[in-house]
């Protein structure tokens, strides 16, 4: 009864944010409608930056397959993209829990731990977290307005990277608690996670790259500004937002929020032209996701189909 409570609760929060931006997108919608009707989108940058975006996916893939080998579970490369993209499906869920569990049952099935899946999906992220904060405040310090807020920030980043072998095992434990899942973390390289915050650094580089190709393919070059490095930061800012809202699925409605907020901020575009690139730039994102994720349960469900017969 009290899990049924919690998953109204977030949904209905999840209502409440996506209605605040309609809101604001209903007030500015002149501006927005405006820059809708002059959109001529320069497909070859489009494709361009999808591929960044799958080339980020790729990184991550095989940055959760190498942690995934700390717990003696091994996975072959095309069967870990197979469980990635399907249990990424989860994040269009409240509560942002589901992709672990679906990570957990789809690599039981395939013969592996589903406690190494589960766990190991878990270091990764909070992993990603780290990196993807470290980031935004290495590529936009004036993000955080305050030199006091930005230093006690930035230096406890740096010390939690640095000391992250030795405090991750801790986290790792409260967190399990959190899911209420019996995960023991297992003793890992200091390498492999030191690989882990590399990688999942260089997918959101990869990211924020791909998002402001895509920024110059619906606006045109000349409504963009800024280099990649502020655009790496503004991304990655908006997407951590809407990670850590559990209430949102998939970040939405917090993530756009994030990008109408933070890119005129940084100068890289007017508020409008914001409202255009938060709006197309969820459709694009979602596609990505989708369609991949999609398939993954189609093949799933047509070995399994095979293997039956």
């Amino acid at each position: 009864m009290q899990r049924t409570w919690l998953r109204v609760a977030q949904w209905v929060f999840a209502g409440l944010v996506i209605s605040f931006v309609a809101l604001a997108l209903v007030r500015r919608w002149d501006l927005v409608s405006a820059g809708m009707a002059m959109l001529h989108i320069d497909w070859v940058k489009l494709v361009i930056a999808s591929l960044f975006v799958i080339a980020g996916y790729a990184v991550l893939i095989e940055t959760w397959r190498r942690v995934l080998a700390a717990w003696d579970t091994s996975l072959d490369w095309s069967t870990a993209a197979e469980i990635w993209f399907a249990s990424n499906l989860g994040k269009y869920v409240p509560g942002n829990v589901w992709a672990l569990a679906a990570a957990g049952v789809m690599a039981r099935q395939r013969g592996a731990s589903a406690i190494a899946a589960a766990g190991s999906s878990v270091l990764v992220s909070v992993l990603n977290l780290l990196s993807g904060l470290a980031l935004v405040l290495l590529f936009a310090s004036r993000l955080v307005q305050h030199a006091a807020v930005f230093a006690a920030v930035a230096g406890a980043l740096v010390l939690g990277a640095m000391s992250a072998p030795i405090l991750l095992p801790g986290v790792f434990a409260v967190v399990a608690r959190l899911l209420k899942r019996d995960i023991v973390m297992p003793r890992i390289p200091a390498s492999t996670i030191w690989w882990a915050l590399v990688g999942t650094a260089v997918a959101w580089c990869a990211y924020g790259v791909a998002f402001r190709l895509f920024a110059a393919a619906v606006l045109g070059d000349s409504a963009v500004h800024g280099g990649y490095v502020l655009y790496i930061a503004a991304y990655t800012a908006a997407y951590i937002l809407g990670f850590v809202a559990l209430f949102a699925p998939a970040g939405l409605g917090v993530r756009e929020a994030g990008i109408i907020e933070v890119l005129p901020l940084l100068g890289l575009t007017s508020h409008s032209d914001a409202f255009v690139v938060a709006v197309t730039s969820r459709l694009w994102l979602t596609a990505l996701e989708v369609i991949p994720g999609v398939v993954a349960l189609a093949a799933g469900y047509f070995r399994s189909r095979t293997r039956s017969t």
